[in-house]
């Protein structure tokens, strides 16, 4: 998902966009983007929808960009009704998929390639896409595309480079910026791509030692523009450009003095005054609506009680800041939120009562106010922090612990290992994150979303320290610290079983503000099951539902089978057994969603038809098991009910490593899960056991565990009788 703040706060216009812009071209079809990937100037592609109201309010800023970018980016207009149209359209035109549409509008720059050809794969290279994010306005898009421009002008600095600027390319006229911006214009950068090989472009930036320059040309207003007209003979004719610094009349200038063989810029057919009156209205009404929606997004601290510290705060693997203070709150407490922002979970303490004396004492706070600091981790390692800061502690002070605390769990590699470790990640499906940087330690943001527990077993961040400019061409860095991701791009999930091809490797750069939220929504768009994570894993109660979910869809199903009898059952001081297994399953689905595969969970110990079926006792659960109800085949899970051990378990299917064994159709029958629990309860308190039943009752189950343990050691040995496929599921 991501994150567009000003589609909100925008105004309201027709719902037929861009009909009346000369400027603003249609790009609906494959060859238009086969035109943007492939041009030498910036593009900025604006996707939006008929139906969509914030498309239609954000259009005008659209069209303000395209004036006053004109001739500098490129802009185009996508209607992904259009595309979606054509179905075969909609398959090579990847950027109105249904995900997509689900967040418009949205506007993605392409950025040319700074090679025509790729020196490693010798294919000819494309355009770059970087999807804006953040608050937009005709001006932060402006800015954003000028980085993208290719730079082609030659930057002049003493009286030598000027005469070897003057006599290469004789056959060229030639055109220099006076200036003190000492970055090149976008303008005189798109002017140049513009007249790329028909005219050369140079820029002088005054200063003290480029002050002979100046005074070669007898420049005494800057900006200046001067026109080089070519004699024949190495010598040159100059000539002051003396109108506005604007697209139109520098272009008519260079024109005139571009070669004979050039392509003339196509003409553009001026608005009528009424035109642009009513663009001028439309965009007051823009800046008004604008101003009166303009909101700061403030974090605020969760207030701190028993239930918030054992649900939330120990058991959110994100770092936080716990604020304990009485009367006088902590001195930089505020300045702390502030400078984090989301990066933290923030809670907050005022002791007012005996139950929160009681609280504080609990967490082991002697003194306040104080801030105590949780690092990234579970629940046993939080609740054993004692990271605090007294009220001595500056802002200061607290960053300097914390760029410390938090480790870098990151894989560190350089130019030799680079190759290998990415052909290894992508060819196991893993979405690769590398982090290119130049400062002595790994950003704390990234640190901090490297250790999520949401991104284990399907991420790998890779951090990469000074790489060589050889690298950093070859994955298109504009400047670092850089986050890029490399994913395997695949039409069909089936294709993530088959052997890895060249050309279903992708990159994407992340171009916005090196935030925690913008990071992590970027993180965050390449993961299918992140689509869907909001959703439980299904709970199967009867035939049908068993049917839906893994007969039908013909995939492999994950079932687990939980014993319902423990959602009384604490499993620690916080969560009951039951709830921690569904927290166990939330986790793996989260991480392996996008498999080919169904997740979903019964309660066994109602519905035990099914242990008898996959061979499994009621002392062994829960349990997990994989079925193919196609192959009429299954594999359980042999180990501990946790997260660890079951994603292994779901590896070892994919890598075709299991011992798979036959079964039958299942069959679920539809009960009253409670009534039969009661029942068992109150069948259990009438009759009452006798020590002598007890007896019997722990050999009984001393020998189920023996003969487990057994079945357990024939499976490793493989000397299990069924017949088994390590490739069918």
């Amino acid at each position: 998902m991501y994150k567009i703040i000003f589609l909100a706060v925008l105004c309201s216009i027709s719902v037929a966009l861009f009909e009346n812009s000369y400027l603003i071209k249609n790009a609906n079809k494959l060859q238009d983007f086969r035109d943007i990937l492939e041009s030498e100037f910036v593009s900025l592609v604006y996707f939006y929808s008929d139906q969509c109201e914030n498309c239609q309010r954000a259009a005008g800023l659209i069209e303000k960009v395209a004036e006053d970018q004109e001739g500098i980016i490129n802009v185009y207009g996508t209607n992904c009704d259009e595309i979606n149209k054509d179905p075969k359209s909609n398959e090579q035109i990847p950027y109105c998929s249904s995900d997509v549409i689900q967040h418009l509008p949205q506007i993605t720059f392409f950025e040319p390639p700074r090679q025509s050809i790729n020196p490693y794969t010798n294919e000819k290279m494309i355009a770059t896409e970087h999807r804006f994010q953040g608050e937009a306005s005709p001006q932060s898009l402006g800015q954003y595309g000028y980085k993208f421009i290719p730079n082609h002008v030659i930057r002049i600095n003493t009286l030598e480079e000027l005469k070897k600027f003057e006599t290469s390319d004789s056959k060229l006229n030639k055109v220099i910026l006076f200036t003190k911006r000492k970055e090149t214009s976008p303008l005189l950068k798109a002017m140049n791509i513009h007249y790329l090989e028909r005219v050369k472009f140079g820029e002088i930036v005054a200063s003290p030692e480029t002050q002979s320059l100046l005074d070669e040309f007898d420049i005494k207003d800057l900006p200046q523009l001067v026109g080089l007209e070519n004699n024949g003979d190495n010598t040159y004719n100059r000539e002051i450009f003396d109108g506005d610094l604007l697209f139109k009349p520098i272009k008519k200038f260079v024109r005139g003095l571009a070669s004979k063989d050039r392509i003339p810029y196509e003409q553009v057919n001026e608005q009528s005054s009424k035109k642009q009156e009513e663009r001028k209205n439309r965009r007051q009404k823009q800046d008004d609506q604008e101003k009166n929606n303009e909101k700061q997004n403030v974090i605020t601290a969760i207030k701190l009680d028993q239930n918030i510290l054992n649900k939330q705060l120990l058991r959110n693997d994100k770092p936080a800041f716990l604020h304990v203070y009485k009367e006088t709150p902590h001195k930089a407490w505020e300045d702390t939120i502030k400078k984090y922002k989301s990066l933290f979970d923030y809670y907050e303490l005022q002791v007012n009562t005996q139950e929160d004396e009681e609280l504080i004492k609990e967490l082991q706070i002697k003194s306040y106010p104080s801030i105590r600091f949780y690092q990234v981790g579970n629940t046993a390692k939080k609740r054993a922090s004692k990271i605090s800061f007294t009220k001595e502690y500056s802002l200061d002070e607290i960053n300097k612990d914390i760029q410390e605390l938090i480790d870098d769990k990151t894989i560190n590699i350089n130019e030799q290992s680079l190759q290998m470790q990415l052909s290894q990640y992508i060819t196991d499906n893993n979405i690769v994150v590398l982090y290119f940087y130049q400062t002595p330690q790994v950003g704390l943001t990234y640190r901090v979303l490297s250790q999520l527990q949401e991104y284990h077993g399907k991420y790998k961040f890779l951090s990469f320290k000074n790489a060589s400019q050889k690298v950093i061409d070859q994955f298109q860095i504009p400047n670092q610290p850089a986050i890029t991701i490399i994913f395997r791009d695949v039409k069909d999930k089936k294709e993530l079983e088959e052997e890895l091809k060249p050309d279903q490797v992708k990159q994407a750069l992340f171009t916005g503000k090196h935030g925690y939220d913008e990071i992590k929504s970027f993180l965050d768009s390449f993961d299918e099951s992140k689509k869907t994570s909001n959703k439980k894993v299904q709970e199967i109660q009867n035939q049908e539902q068993l049917e839906e979910y893994c007969e039908k869809k013909q995939t492999l199903c994950y079932i687990a089978l939980l014993n319902g009898e423990h959602k009384q059952v604490k499993h620690d001081d916080i969560l009951t057994k039951w709830e921690y297994q569904l927290e166990v399953l939330d986790k793996i689905k989260n991480t392996h969603g996008s498999k080919q595969a169904s997740f979903v969970f019964i309660d066994a110990s109602c519905h035990d038809e099914l242990l008898l079926k996959f061979d499994i006792s009621d002392d062994a659960l829960p349990n997990f098991v994989a079925y193919s109800s196609n192959k009429k085949i299954y594999s359980k899970l042999i180990g501990r009910f946790d997260y660890d051990s079951i994603s292994k378990f779901i590896d070892k299917q994919y890598k075709g490593q299991s011992s798979n064994i036959n079964i039958n159709s299942i069959q679920i029958i539809e009960k009253n899960c409670e009534e039969i629990f009661q029942k068992r309860k109150e069948a259990s308190q009438q009759s009452g056991l006798s020590d002598f039943d007890e007896e019997i009752l722990k050999e009984i189950l001393e020998e189920e565990r023996l003969k487990k343990k057994e079945l357990e050691k024939e499976l490793k040995k493989g000397k299990k009788k069924n017949k088994k496929s390590k490739d069918d599921l």
